[in-house]
C-alpha cells in the first residue's frame, strides 16, 4: 500500500505546474553608464578575418578596448574619450581621429560600430527608430539599427540583471561577433 501511495504521489507531483522563474528583460533595466567586460572578439571583413581576446572598460562616455591575441599578445589598444578616439599598435604606432567610426575606416578599411557598442552589448537600442524582436521570456532576441543587425543568442545573470553572453553583429561588409566570458558591474 505505502509503494502505491508513493507512486500515486511522484505521478501527482509531476503534473503540478511551476511558476517561471521571473526574469526582468533587458529593455526593462537601466542602461549601464559603466562596466567592464572580459570575453573573446571575431572579425570578418570579406576573405579577412581576426579572433582574439577583448577586454574593454567602460565608464560614462569613456571607453578602453584591449584587443589580445589568443596567446595573450597585445594587437591593439582603443582608448575613446572627449578628446578623440585614439589607437595604439604593439610597435607603439599611434593613430587619432575624432570619432571611431573614423579611426576605424581609416586604419581597417571598414567601419566598426564602436559607438554603438555600449548600448548594443547590453542589448539595448540608441534611439526609438530600432526595430526589436523578443525572446518569449522577454529577453531581446535580434536589433536592427544604424545598418546593423545584432543578434543575442545566449544571456547571463550578472547579479539582479539579465546581461548577453553572446552577441552576433553584421551589416553589408562585417560581421562582428562577441563572447562575453565575465561582465563586472558596479553594485546596485
Amino acid at each position: 500500500m505505502s509503494r502505491f501511495l508513493c507512486a500515486a504521489l511522484a505521478l501527482l507531483a509531476g503534473c503540478a505546474t511551476l511558476e517561471p522563474a521571473s526574469v526582468v528583460p533587458p529593455l526593462a533595466q537601466p542602461l549601464l553608464t559603466s562596466f567592464q567586460i572580459a570575453g573573446r572578439i571575431s572579425v570578418r571583413h570579406g576573405a579577412e578575418g581576426f579572433s582574439g581576446n577583448l577586454s574593454w572598460r567602460h565608464a560614462n562616455e569613456e571607453d578602453e578596448f584591449v584587443i589580445l591575441t589568443p596567446l595573450g599578445q597585445g594587437v591593439a589598444r582603443i582608448i575613446k574619450n572627449a578628446a578623440g578616439v585614439s589607437l595604439e599598435t604593439p610597435d607603439q604606432a599611434i593613430v587619432r581621429a575624432q570619432d571611431a567610426e573614423s579611426l576605424t575606416q581609416s586604419t581597417l578599411g571598414f567601419v566598426l560600430p564602436l559607438s554603438g557598442l555600449p548600448h548594443w552589448v547590453q542589448a539595448q537600442p540608441i534611439g526609438p527608430a530600432a526595430q526589436l524582436r523578443h525572446n518569449p521570456d522577454g529577453t531581446l532576441d535580434q536589433l536592427s539599427e544604424q545598418g546593423w543587425q545584432i543578434d543575442y543568442l545566449a544571456y547571463r545573470a550578472v547579479g539582479a540583471l539579465q546581461l548577453p553572453g553572446k552577441v552576433f553583429m553584421e551589416n553589408a561588409e562585417v560581421k562582428l561577433r562577441l563572447i562575453i566570458d565575465e561582465w563586472q558591474v558596479p553594485a546596485p
